[in-house]
């Protein structure tokens, strides 16, 4: 049952940005020990919401209560010491620390002024065995897996006996047992009345855990339902305005003849990469699909030549090629649209067209190296208009786009070198059910166009939708290669183990 009494409340806030109404008097309201899921497409204003709440923004107008009372938090370490955390998308620990270091920076226990550490264990372990925790608290935050890390912020949270806890894309890369142990974690909260807004782009997700959802769109509230009482359908028709046939497919089956472009040969790089070896065709779409920690971002991360391989061997059109750097991958016709894209693929201060242009300004230099700023306007406004990029001007700061046109600013930063490969890895991560779709559309016209993609995503269903073939790596393997028309139980069942009746097996030695 959900508590009656009210703990947030959001009235009538607005907020402006330059050339963006991000805001249009808003209303939300939480209740004590509520899962509240917060929906809708990028750009629709969920971020700027939470920040709002938290102390990153200030509101132009409206009101927030919290606990009864109205708040106007100037930071969100303010927000954080008035019981609300936010756990945002990208992780805000710092991986020199302890896991315990971590979880008590800003509320350590002292005595005579100095740090009770005996103290700060015994907490600890009282918290782990209060929500079935089981980190090891010397263990240092960067030797940690993402879903553990996720788990060292929520435990920050709890330290402070947060009341609210905002979970922005919280599944983000997690396998599915810690997706599962998440929502342990979560029910736990809700039992002892601590609420959650949770925000996400996966609906199957928010009908697990959610009581209730509200759904934004162009920065307006839509509509608040009961999570019990309403339909997928519903919810996606609220946030794009239609119902999208999400079983319609892209992929277009390419006849593989002849030399493939690419050919990767006993790819090793441990402990990640234990045996790789797969083709790749001429306008095809390969999906890669597997568990986390399966090789499959390191595969690309080696092909674009920011990892080094141990063994093995890469042949390009037959050739076979040294990658020791992403000059050396881009010189060969690759390009990688990294899972990361505000650490890896954007430079988030900069404006619009420097990203887009940033991978090839030897095309807009002269002799001497002087930018022709109108030339890189020129590519930048092709691009926005093949992708459909909606920004206030080429000069918008990158940091200020919604995280689909920041992903497609990346795909045109790539796309303006003019690639033979393009390796996508995780592309539709963190974006809304609209923006999943023009990816998908892209990809297709890319292929059609000639251009042999690689697109590796966590997302089963996803690689029936856009892919040609697809493989299943698993622990440095590949244990399995299908097709668009193999069930989509056996592709599961390769990547979690327990493989047997594929038609075509991997490259274990």
């Amino acid at each position: 049952m959900i508590s009656l009494k009210t703990l947030l409340k959001v009235e009538k806030v607005s907020k402006n940005f330059p050339g963006v109404q991000a805001l249009k008097e808003v209303d939300l309201e939480i209740a004590l020990g509520e899962v509240h899921a917060l929906l809708g497409e990028n750009g629709s204003g969920k971020s700027t919401l939470i920040k709002c709440i938290a102390g990153v923004y200030k509101r132009d107008s409206g009101r927030i209560m919290f606990q009864g009372k109205e708040i106007s938090f100037s930071s969100p370490i303010e927000a954080f010491c008035n019981g609300i955390s936010v756990i945002y998308q990208e992780r805000s620990l710092i991986p020199k620390l302890s896991v315990v270091e971590n979880v008590f920076l800003g509320a350590e226990f002292t005595k005579f002024g100095v740090l009770n550490n005996k103290s700060i264990v015994r907490k600890y372990r009282e918290l782990c065995e209060l929500y079935g925790f089981s980190l090891p608290p010397d263990e240092k935050v960067m030797n940690l897996g993402v879903a553990e890390q996720k788990i060292v912020e929520i435990m920050k949270a709890l330290v402070r006996k947060s009341q609210l806890v905002i979970m922005d894309e919280p599944t983000a890369a997690l396998s599915e047992n810690e997706v599962e142990h998440l929502f342990k974690i979560i029910r736990e909260l809700k039992s002892k009345n601590i609420s959650v807004l949770y925000i996400t782009h996966i609906l199957e997700e928010v009908f697990q855990i959610a009581d209730r959802i509200t759904v934004l769109r162009d920065g307006k509230k839509i509509g608040t339902l009961n999570a019990k009482n309403t339909t997928k359908e519903r919810v996606i028709d609220m946030m794009v305005g239609k119902v999208l046939q999400e079983s319609a497919t892209f992929s277009h089956y390419v006849k593989r003849e002849g030399k493939p472009i690419l050919a990767v040969e006993n790819l090793k790089a441990f402990p990640r990469v234990k045996n790789i070896s797969f083709n790749l065709y001429k306008g095809e779409v390969l999906g890669i699909t597997g568990l986390t920690g399966s090789g499959k971002t390191e595969v690309a991360r080696i092909l674009f030549g920011v990892e080094k391989s141990e063994a093995g061997s890469i042949y390009i059109e037959g050739k076979h090629v040294m990658i020791k750097s992403p000059n050396d991958a881009i010189r060969n016709g690759i390009a990688l649209v990294p899972e990361d894209r505000k650490n890896d693929g954007l430079v988030l201060l900069l404006e619009v067209y420097k990203n887009i242009t940033l991978a090839s300004l030897k095309r807009f230099s002269n002799k001497v190296g002087v930018l022709n700023s109108k030339e890189e306007f020129e590519g930048t406004r092709f691009y926005a208009k093949r992708l459909g990029i909606k920004f206030s001007s080429e000069y918008q700061k990158t940091m200020f786009l919604s995280g689909g046109n920041q992903q497609k600013v990346v795909l045109a930063k790539w796309l303006l070198t003019k690639p033979d490969i393009l390796i996508m890895d995780e592309p539709t991560q963190g974006i809304d059910v609209k923006a999943k779709g023009e990816i998908y559309s892209i990809v297709k016209q890319l292929a059609e166009k000639g251009v042999s993609v690689i697109f590796i995503s966590s997302d089963i269903p996803e690689m029936f939708r856009v892919a040609d073939r697809i493989l299943v790596f698993r622990e440095g393997f590949v244990e399995g290669e299908f097709t668009p028309t193999s069930p989509e139980y056996m592709v599961l069942r390769a990547a979690i183990g327990g493989l047997e009746e594929t038609g075509k097996f991997g490259n274990k030695e």
